[in-house]
C-alpha cells in the first residue's frame, strides 16, 4: 500500500539524512587522520618482495607530513579507518553516489571525452592487470601490496599524480564503472572494484577466486601461484 503524501516525504527526508551523517563522518575521519603528526603511528616497516609493478607515474613513499604508505595502512587498520572504510562502502550504493560522480566530472572540467575514453580503454585491454589508484589513499596502498605479495604484473594508474589527466580519467571511469573511489581494479579487462568492494580483490582472495582469474588474465604464471613470496 502506498504510503501518504507526507509520510513519503518524511521516509525521504530521513535516508537523505542517515546519508549525509555518513558522509561527515567520512570527511570527519579523513581529516582527523590528515591533521594527525606522522609520529602517532608507529611500527617497524614490513618487508615486501620487490615489485612486478608498472607505473604510470610511482607514487612517493612519503608526502610532506612525513606519513609513509606504512602509516597509511596502520591509519586503514585502526577502529577510525574501519568507520571510514563502512562509510565509503554504503556511500557507494547510495543516492549519494551519483553526487560523487557529478563532482568526479565537474572537477574534470571540459575536456576530449573520447580521447581520454580511447586511451583508458587502452590501459584496460593492454595490461592483464591494472590498477587505478591515489597513491596516498590506504585502500590502494593495500591492494597493490596484495598484488605486489603474489608476484603479479600489473600497471598502477596513479591518478592524483596526473594533473588534469588524471582528473579526466578518473570522471571516464565514473562513467564506465559507477565508481569514484580509489582503487578501481580490471583483470583481464574485467572490472573486479576496489580493495574491499565491488566485489573487491580481498574479497576475491577469501573466496578462492583471486589466483585463477589473475592466471587467466596472463597476470602471473603457475610457478607464481604455487610459490609463496616471502
Amino acid at each position: 500500500m502506498a504510503l501518504p503524501a507526507s509520510e513519503g516525504r518524511q521516509a525521504r527526508y530521513s535516508r537523505g539524512h542517515r546519508q549525509s551523517r555518513l558522509l561527515l563522518l567520512t570527511v570527519a575521519a579523513w581529516l582527523f587522520y590528515l591533521a594527525r603528526p606522522a609520529s602517532f603511528v608507529g611500527g617497524t616497516p614490513a618487508q615486501h618482495p620487490v615489485s612486478q609493478r608498472s607505473a604510470v607515474v610511482l607514487s612517493a613513499e612519503a608526502d610532506k607530513g612525513g606519513r609513509t604508505d606504512e602509516d597509511r595502512l596502520e591509519f586503514m587498520n585502526s577502529p577510525v579507518g574501519q568507520v571510514v572504510g563502512a562509510v565509503a562502502s554504503a556511500l557507494s550504493t547510495g543516492p549519494l553516489n551519483e553526487g560523487k560522480i557529478w563532482l568526479a566530472k565537474t572537477m574534470a572540467g571540459d575536456y576530449d571525452e573520447a580521447a581520454v575514453s580511447a586511451k583508458l580503454e587502452s590501459y584496460i585491454s593492454e595490461n592483464p592487470a591494472v590498477v587505478f589508484s591515489f597513491s596516498t589513499c590506504p585502500f590502494c596502498i593495500k591492494a597493490k601490496r596484495e598484488l605486489d605479495d603474489l608476484g603479479v604484473k600489473y600497471l598502477a594508474v596513479e591518478l592524483d599524480q596526473m594533473g588534469d589527466e588524471g582528473k579526466q580519467i578518473r570522471a571516464e571511469l565514473a562513467k564506465k564503472t559507477q565508481r569514484t573511489s580509489m582503487p578501481n581494479i580490471f583483470i583481464g579487462g574485467e572490472g573486479v572494484g576496489g580493495c574491499n568492494d565491488g566485489p573487491g580483490i580481498m574479497t576475491l582472495k577469501s573466496k578462492g577466486e583471486l589466483v585463477p582469474m589473475l592466471e587467466s588474465a596472463g597476470a602471473m604464471d603457475e610457478r607464481q601461484a604455487q610459490e609463496p613470496r616471502i
